[in-house]
């Protein structure tokens, strides 16, 4: 399953499994195959192994010597593991892997009580149809928030589909087959977390959805309540409340306890959600921040070193010495005589005689 370049093995037990999962190390993305076993590479192993969130994977090593759990929480950890591993000769860690399992019951049992409240409200709508003493425009009403809904929810299905095929390959495997495709075509018109529901990892519903799309589908999802929802129960207020009140038979009783259920189930859940996708985003932006706050410091200081560097001093160009000849002839030529021409061997022997003769004289 894992790249195992780095050499090392990781022996890894989690609560509720009962065999002890061995895999390889990966080395860092960051430093290549040739780098250091990476941090982040052994989390997300270890919670595809034990089907974990990534975000929740609490990791305890146990000590070669002592046998006593040390947490094992950032590279820097990692690399003393191993540093001590090697000191006893071993290239095999032993870990304990805790964390939240990924199996996420609560956006199947959320987006299945959100299609039985369509259902129903749908059913109340057949209901107001057949009923007497109901308006044209309470009539009306119903009919446009259900077209509405209906709409919007196949609309946004259709888009977070093609996006999700064109940006995750293993999900466009996934949904090849013609079964799974008409399945999620008749959950569409219902409900809006059809792909959350597909992924959940309950009941063989194993759809490699991103995280980001299932957050995202989670997390919006509020806006499609406050407007299904809350018109439906609206326009129920009006119908069976007041003074001309209408009393509730089986169908609207049906509709209103299945609406308040779904908003109450799935309320805290998309709120909480939109939140932590709130804080997150500050979180990354102070980082972004301060990256750059880094970025400016480096490059202040290097600007600074580099001025109070010296400068460095131009060599002089090299004068050009003339020839012994050539400086004889100039000099006799600002003597004012005239230059000579270079005499040879035999006439420097002749001169020298003659110049002997004159001196014993």
């Amino acid at each position: 399953m894992a790249d195992k370049n780095s050499g090392w093995l990781v022996k890894a037990s989690c609560p509720g499994f009962p065999s002890v999962q061995i895999t390889g190390l990966r080395p860092s993305a960051s430093s290549g195959t040739s780098g250091g076993p990476g941090y982040q590479e052994l989390v997300m192993d270890l919670s595809e192994t034990f089907d974990l969130i990534p975000a929740s994977v609490t990791l305890f090593s146990v000590h070669q010597g002592t046998k006593l759990s040390v947490h094992l929480g950032s590279q820097g950890d990692l690399d003393v593991v191993l540093a001590e591993a090697i000191e006893f000769g071993s290239h095999v860690i032993t870990v304990s892997v805790s964390g939240v399992p990924a199996r996420r019951s609560l956006d199947a049992l959320g987006a299945l009580l959100c299609a039985a409240a369509t259902v129903s409200q749908l059913f109340y709508l057949a209901w107001i149809v057949t009923a007497e003493a109901i308006s044209f425009y309470t009539e009306f009403t119903m009919w446009s928030v259900m077209i509405a809904s209906v709409l919007i929810n196949l609309g946004g299905y259709f888009y977070l589909l093609d996006d999700e095929k064109d940006k995750n390959h293993p999900f466009r495997l996934w949904s090849r087959p013609p079964s799974r495709q008409m399945a999620m075509l008749m959950l569409a018109p219902l409900t809006g977390d059809v792909l959350p529901l597909v992924s959940c990892k309950t009941c063989g519903l194993d759809a490699p959805v991103r995280a980001s799309t299932r957050d995202g589908v989670v997390q919006w999802g509020v806006l499609m309540m406050a407007f299904q929802d809350g018109l439906v129960l609206k326009i129920m207020s009006g119908v069976h409340m007041g003074a001309e009140a209408i009393p509730l038979s089986t169908v609207p009783l049906a509709c209103l306890s299945l609406t308040l259920l779904a908003t109450a189930f799935n309320l805290p859940r998309r709120l909480s959600h939109f939140i932590l996708e709130s804080c997150e985003a500050a979180y990354r932006e102070k980082g972004e921040l301060a990256d750059e706050a880094k970025i400016s410091m480096y490059a202040t200081q290097k600007m600074a070193f580099g001025h109070k560097s010296t400068p460095s001093k131009e060599r002089p160009a090299a004068v050009e010495t003339p020839p012994p000849a050539k400086a004889k002839a100039a000099a006799k030529a600002a003597a004012g005589g005239k230059p000579t021409k270079p005499q040879s061997f035999r006439e420097q022997l002749k001169a020298g005689g003659k110049g002997q003769s004159k001196s014993l004289y």
